[in-house]
């Protein structure tokens, strides 16, 4: 009962968080009065206002990962450090274990020294203002690269690997698969025997970049010292593809917060049917219950 009393207040969490990203009248209203900069000029007099800057922005600097020496393409891209780690498995008294990829720990932005997950740019600016990168950071990525040149990474130490559509900076000779026996052994090209636990803690490096193939967006932020920066109090996307007026930006918002919540209702029922169904199975009474039920007949 307790449980099914858990799922019907997570669903109306939920469903109020749904109410309130509906509610994009905040937002809206700062748009409307928000400084719309086409000509990417520095102004004094917009010194701390909320801007809307839309154009096409200039890359300052190739977007370069110096851990491996691959060059992306944009002004953002994500790097994903996965490390081969080893698992246990509890199997009655034994204990096996097992090696799995695993993402590493997400590091701070542009952190070469240590092989981890981090978010790269290259700085980039509409005329003369400099977006920053905590509004780049809102540039969305979800396109897998795979244009690794060998002959770059292999300087830097890693060879290039293809598995199951994803393109990998792999720092070593043969990158293997997840739970492999941790103990296990193979032939490396049939000459040298190697064991799967000597790949333990190796990395293998993947990225992520912009779907799209243009510079024009529409970036939206506080004017502060000629740079263009993501505004906390308001707390939106700060990042659109295209040039937008303003209007359009206000439409992109409402519907981003229409769609928001609909997921969150959508995900609320879920749980409520969950927890109906679960509801609704049949009681399968437990030893202990058995024996309470026979010394009561008793």
């Amino acid at each position: 009962m307790k449980k099914r009393i858990g799922f019907f207040v997570l669903a109306a969490i939920i469903a109020v968080v749904g109410f309130f990203t509906m509610d994009t009248s905040k937002e809206t209203e700062a748009i409307s009065k928000a400084v719309y900069v086409t000509d990417g000029k520095v102004l004094p007099e917009n010194e701390g206002k909320l801007l809307v800057v839309a154009g096409e922005f200039e890359i300052l600097n190739p977007l370069v990962d110096e851990l491996t020496g691959v060059e992306l393409p944009g002004v953002t891209a994500r790097r994903t450090v996965e490390h081969y780690q080893k698992e246990s498995q509890a199997d009655g008294d034994k204990t096996y274990y097992t090696l799995e990829w695993k993402n590493a720990t997400l590091g701070d932005d542009n952190e070469f020294d240590e092989v981890v997950s981090s978010r790269l740019f290259a700085g980039c600016k509409v005329g003369d203002i400099v977006i920053d990168n905590t509004v780049l950071k809102h540039i969305s990525l979800n396109k897998k690269y795979h244009d690794i040149d060998s002959d770059v990474t292999y300087r830097k130490g890693y060879s290039v690997v293809t598995h199951k559509d994803i393109t990998y900076a792999f720092k070593g000779d043969f990158m293997p698969e997840n739970g492999m026996d941790y103990n296990g052994s193979f032939r490396l090209n049939g000459i040298k025997k190697v064991y799967y636990r000597d790949y333990e803690n190796m990395p293998r490096i993947y990225y992520t970049i912009q779907e799209h193939d243009t510079n024009k967006y529409t970036f939206i932020g506080k004017q502060k010292d000629g740079k263009l920066v993501f505004d906390t109090d308001l707390g939106m996307t700060a990042a659109y593809d295209g040039v937008l007026t303003i209007e359009q930006l206000s439409e992109k918002v409402e519907s981003g917060g229409m769609i928001g919540a609909i997921v969150a209702w959508v995900l609320a029922a879920a749980i409520v049917l969950i927890a109906i169904l679960n509801g609704k199975q049949k009681y399968v009474p437990t030893d202990e219950d058995l024996k309470e039920i026979e010394k009561d007949i008793d």
